[in-house]
């Protein structure tokens, strides 16, 4: 799976375990997004490059990279 904002196909995955909560979340050490994917659905959760122009665009929570 590639960064939803810089492409990159590295990432680093966080398992978040808590209770009943259990997240998967993936973090591109290229650029520092932070994304999940839920039901093939993707969302960013932290987007480092808000203000510049590769931001990710965001509609319903589900979000896809500024071409």
């Amino acid at each position: 799976m590639q960064c939803p904002v810089c492409k990159n196909d590295e990432q680093n995955a966080m398992d978040l375990r808590s209770g009943a909560f259990n997240e998967d979340l993936k973090e591109c050490p290229t650029c520092g997004t932070t994304w999940s994917v839920n039901h093939g659905m993707m969302a960013i959760v932290k987007d480092p490059l808000a203000d510049s122009f590769l931001e990710a665009l965001s509609s319903d929570n589900i979000c896809f990279a500024a071409a």
